[in-house]
């Protein structure tokens, strides 16, 4: 298997089936009515402890805790938490159905897409058409179930 492949196999198949489970154990957990910050924290120790056992297994040679990664690391876990929160909160409080939601805060593959295109030039590395394909389709996907 190419380096490739194995790469969109563990760092894009794989996720894409952890975070969809977790999207419906989210549901799952409202209907027990949960609170939105006792469910960040219990999440929050939850990734803690996956940390804790998973560094010795998938740390490179070459990693480092430098203050400008802590740094960047901080930012996504607070932006990654307050979008959970708010699904989360959307969920508990509007019984906003999962299958609208996930569609419509899975559009961030989009504000990713176009952050790696300019923020670190990934556009000179990659073929832009189908990328440009595949944003149109996930904006028409996204149109099309927030409609339902």
């Amino acid at each position: 298997m190419s380096q490739k492949i194995l790469g969109i196999l563990i760092g894009g198949i794989i996720p894409a089936l952890f975070y969809g489970v977790s999207a419906i154990t989210m549901k799952a957990g409202s209907e027990y009515k949960i609170s939105t910050s006792s469910y960040l924290m219990i999440i929050g120790i939850a990734i803690f402890i996956t940390g804790i056992v998973l560094k010795p297994f998938i740390t490179t040679s070459d990693s480092q805790e430098t203050l400008s990664g802590i740094g960047f690391s901080i930012v996504s876990g607070l932006l990654w938490a307050l979008g959970t929160a708010l699904v989360n909160y959307s969920i508990a409080k509007f019984d906003t159905p999962i299958a609208l939601l996930a569609p419509v805060y899975n559009m961030n593959t989009l504000v990713a897409v176009l952050g790696g295109m300019i923020l670190f030039a990934e556009w000179k590395t990659i073929n832009s058409i189908p990328v440009f394909i595949g944003t149109v389709l996930v904006v028409c996907g996204g149109i099309l179930l927030s409609k339902s």
